[in-house]
């Protein structure tokens, strides 16, 4: 028996980057949903004057988005109030609002600030088009170590497939594969395999939602699906949609696109040779992973929750969130009835991944395949993503470590608490009308930088620090 071990989750934690720019620096962000920022200092700390500010946002119609205090100056003791409203700062309306509360009694100052700058984000689904530049080019993987290295074949008909991703953009038809019978069969191998282990192992919602899948979406033995007709199941049931990508993307961008209900998927599949190994996703691991539960309101939301946290977050919140994701959406675990059940990607594309963390004794042989020879079973935790945000974790074994929330409600619960306490530049909303980010403070997007240009320049570094090492112990 072999086992079916992939790297589920593609992102790396390096920023990608544009193919092309058609957005400014952020004047666009200003341009379609306006914000305005203003710091009010306050003499003294007592009670009412807020209350008078609020009462003249009120008066002048004018919508406030945000508000905090601070404490700042020991010239007194009243705190500033940073204050975010719609609007811009040259409207008529803005200038008497900001008078009047400069007359206020007990008012030190008004002050207009600049926007403040925050790491690029997509503002609207559109903009997912600059987040397709892959880390690995898209048939990078197809390393020696790949089951399809040494077929000519298998290696140009992935460039045919890959090709088609990367010609795609926002509003075309998704591409339809015409897949040859030797794809049909691995298709099959791989199914028929998972679906008798998901009665056993695959917790109830997965379970519900895979007879809709079969009569909606063309999911058959014999019949690998198409993301087109997957996406508008999805889009009628939850308001997720697929997009195709040619290969692994950044973190950053992969989680951006979650905010958006877009889930990125291959279209490739693994080599004929060894139908129940990859060393990657393919499109058994996105169809026969993810997207079933894509259709469950719960899953989309977190999974929605998970990439609107990640919007303009710092590299170390982005991290922080990968790592949730991961001990969630590719492995995350949950109890029915007092039994662990899978709900997470990456355990059920895989029987291997399945046994180990579902049957509560998996076997010398399952031990073996995922690299867990002196390891029984997995240590299962309580879902906690403050701490699954800190843990470490493998991608080329199975899992030591996994998290076993108590429902999928509960997950839902525990991610959103996550997310609200994170430090975070800005709450935004997704308007599922216009497709666009709303955000709740005037803030400015920082140019895109691409992650060739960043991978570039971090192996420069790299090398400069080797090349200073050597010298220095030359030296001594």
């Amino acid at each position: 028996m072999q086992m079916l071990r992939r790297l589920p989750f593609r992102p790396s934690l390096a920023r990608a980057a544009p193919l092309r720019r058609f957005c400014g620096p952020g004047s666009d962000l200003q341009e379609l949903d306006p914000r305005t920022f203003l710091i009010v200092d306050v003499r003294q700390d007592k009670p009412g004057v807020l209350g008078e500010i609020c009462e003249l946002f009120t008066r002048s119609s004018i919508n406030m988005t945000h508000i905090e205090s601070r404490f700042k100056s020991f010239a007194r003791d009243g705190p500033s109030f940073h204050i975010d409203f719609q609007g811009r700062l040259e409207d008529s309306e803005v200038q008497s609002l900001m008078k009047d509360i400069k007359v206020l009694p007990g008012v030190y100052d008004v002050s207009a600030q600049r926007p403040r700058d925050v790491p690029w984000f997509p503002l609207n689904i559109r903009e997912l088009d600059l987040t397709i530049d892959t880390l690995d080019g898209g048939t990078a993987l197809i390393n020696k170590d790949h089951p399809g290295f040494n077929d000519p074949a298998y290696r140009d008909r992935r460039t045919e497939i890959v090709s088609l991703a990367k010609a795609y953009r926002h509003g075309d038809k998704l591409p339809r594969i015409q897949y040859t019978d030797k794809e049909t069969a691995t298709w099959q191998a791989v199914y028929e395999r998972l679906t008798a282990l998901h009665e056993k192992w695959a917790c109830t919602e997965y379970r519900e939602m895979l007879p809709q899948m079969e009569k909606y979406c063309g999911y058959a033995p014999n019949n690998i699906p198409q993301l087109g007709d997957i996406s508008d199941f999805l889009q009628q049931r939850t308001g997720f949609t697929l997009r195709p990508i040619s290969g692994l993307l950044s973190a950053r961008d992969f989680l951006n696109a979650l905010a958006f209900r877009v889930f990125y998927s291959t279209q490739y599949i693994r080599h004929h040779g060894n139908p129940f190994y990859t060393p990657e996703p393919d499109i058994c691991h996105e169809l026969l992973g993810h997207v079933p539960l894509f259709a469950n309101p719960a899953f989309a939301d977190f999974s929605q929750e998970i990439g609107l946290a990640s919007l303009a977050a710092s590299d170390d919140d982005v991290a922080k969130l990968a790592s949730v994701y991961w001990f969630t959406v590719e492995f995350g675990l949950l109890r029915e009835g007092g039994q662990v059940k899978a709900f997470g990607a990456g355990v059920l594309s895989s029987f291997g991944e399945m046994e180990w963390a579902c049957s509560g004794a998996p076997s010398q042989e399952c031990r073996d395949m995922g690299s867990m020879k002196d390891l029984l079973q997995p240590e299962l935790r309580p879902l906690d993503p403050w701490e699954a945000a800190r843990q470490e974790y493998p991608i080329t074994t199975y899992q030591p470590v996994m998290f076993c929330a108590d429902s999928l409600q509960d997950a839902k619960h525990k991610i959103s608490q996550f997310c609200d306490s994170l430090t975070r530049p800005f709450f935004p909303q997704y308007d599922p009308l216009t497709q666009n980010i709303r955000v709740t403070k005037s803030v400015l997007r920082v140019p895109r930088v691409s992650t060739v240009e960043l991978q570039q320049k971090k192996q420069q570094q790299f090398f400069k620090d080797k090349m200073a090492e050597a010298d220095s112990t030359e030296a001594e």
